[in-house]
């Protein structure tokens, strides 16, 4: 019995795993800042995020990606850049032409939190990450659009055994490269 169920998940999953490997970069297009604040604390005026994320898809599905993001807050007063967060992430894309990809990430870098010209190194940063993607495969070429929400927490150096939260979302565009017929040549 387990091994029946076991082949009839493989063909299952086979049968709906993406049916060409994929090299995928994608970009944010626009970042919310979802930390969340105390009483005393005022919230940014807005936000914006730079970074990128280069993907991996092999024909199976499976696929793996490394992404890194900045988060820049900007007050009334001043500005702020959060670290950077960077993950790599495990990824299932499904589809042919129209591909849908869910992702999860783990956090594995840190690097410093800057305000105005003064920079902070960090202590400590943990976090995680979790994404949803859309693609359509233009014969070679995939456009991409995706939501991707990164729950990140730091301490700073200078502030032990005190948790900031730089928690972001980020809507990402970008491009693909599919080639389904150069792996069948080899």
């Amino acid at each position: 019995l387990v091994l029946c169920a076991t082949v009839m998940i493989l063909v299952a999953g086979s049968a709906i795993a993406a049916d060409a490997s994929r090299v995928r970069m994608m970009v944010p297009i626009q970042a919310s800042d979802t930390a969340s604040y105390n009483a005393g604390q005022s919230e940014p005026d807005s936000v914006s995020a730079s970074g990128y994320s280069l993907q991996y898809v092999h024909s199976s599905g499976v696929g793996i990606s490394y992404t890194s993001s900045t988060l820049k807050k900007e007050f009334s007063s001043s500005e702020e850049e959060w670290p950077d967060a960077t993950f790599v992430d495990l990824s299932y894309t499904f589809g042919g032409e129209m591909t849908g990809q869910i992702a999860i990430g783990m956090l594995t870098g840190h690097g410093t939190v800057t305000s105005g010209t003064t920079s902070y190194p960090l202590a400590e940063k943990s976090g995680s990450a979790f994404g949803i993607t859309g693609g359509y495969d233009f014969g070679g070429f995939e456009v991409l659009l995706g939501y991707r929400s990164e729950t990140v927490e730091v301490e700073l150096e200078a502030d032990p055994g005190k948790t900031y939260d730089a928690s972001r979302t980020l809507i990402n565009a970008g491009l693909g490269f599919t080639f389904q017929e150069f792996l069948r040549a080899v």
